[in-house]
């Protein structure tokens, strides 16, 4: 996995420095979330393999006061990058302070978190939005945040809005294979949220018998290129809630078929070096 994971980094140090927008920090990487998971990805990888140069450089980026700008923006314009990117913003700031102990701008990406919460709760719950306006995604880090930042009130309502609105409709796994060519795999989203939110013996009631666990080999858009990574972390909690041997060997299988991709994309920013190798890398760290 070490090979695999210097080469990521490549791609995301790479990513990250580009211009392709005017923030100050989220410049690189296309657009801003998908900058805000490429720095996330860069912190996580250079974290692993102890690549010192990339983790500082990083690091360094996060801690300074451009990030002050960043969270202004985003006060300033509250529609952006809801819910998506605000999800992944959480995420980043949350592992920047459990890697680093830097947690200058916590207060800061709470009232973010909470502008998210408010958000949810004003919008349609539903596990079958597509995309950048899924439900699950937000929810699901909007609990982890909460949890690290001692917010009960919000893991709570969390939960709360897990049992009322996402245990149902459940969503069928075999969408994944639709000429659609989704992202998300809806189905590994909300099985991913249940897990987070409710635990492993309600997420081993929810789950069924008659899956077909097959990674998906026709990919029929640049986005359903990451959709066998989005699959795996729903097998991965499938696994952690039965330990029953066939999640796991998916899970595998979903995250090596991603793995693979790399060596023939990597070179293509638009469709996939700018955001793919990070889904992966999630999938990835999921199981380690």
């Amino acid at each position: 996995m070490t090979d695999i994971i210097h080469e990521f980094i490549k791609t995301f140090r790479s990513e990250t420095s580009q211009k392709d927008t005017e923030h100050v920090i989220f410049h690189g990487c296309w657009d801003w979330h998908s900058s805000v998971h490429g720095h996330w990805a860069l912190l996580e990888s250079a974290h692993l393999v102890k690549d010192k140069e990339n983790l500082e450089w990083v690091t360094e980026r996060l801690q300074s006061k451009n990030m002050e700008e960043e969270l202004q923006y985003l006060r300033e314009h509250p529609e952006f990058e809801m819910p998506y990117g605000r999800a992944w913003y959480l995420r980043l700031m949350m592992r920047l302070e459990q890697i680093t102990g830097f947690g200058d701008y916590k207060c800061l990406v709470q009232e973010i978190a909470l502008d998210l919460r408010k958000w949810i709760e004003n919008s349609i719950r539903d596990p079958s939005i597509s995309e950048y306006k899924n439900p699950s995604w937000a929810l699901i880090q909007l609990h982890d945040w909460a949890t690290h930042f001692e917010d009960s009130e919000t893991v709570n309502w969390v939960i709360e809005k897990t049992k009322e609105n996402f245990l149902k409709p459940k969503i069928s796994m075999d969408l994944d294979r639709e000429g659609k060519g989704e992202f998300f795999s809806l189905w590994g989203l909300q099985t991913y949220l249940i897990y987070t939110a409710l635990g492993a013996d309600e997420l081993s009631k929810w789950l069924e018998d008659d899956y077909n666990l097959d990674v998906v080999k026709d990919l029929n858009t640049d986005h359903h290129l990451a959709i066998n990574a989005s699959r795996a972390w729903g097998f991965h909690c499938a696994y952690l809630a039965t330990s029953e041997k066939k999640w796991k060997k998916a899970y595998d299988e979903h995250v090596q078929v991603s793995i693979d991709l790399h060596p023939v994309w990597k070179y293509d920013r638009r469709a996939y070096a700018h955001w793919v190798p990070q889904f992966t890398l999630y999938s990835m760290l999921m199981g380690n």
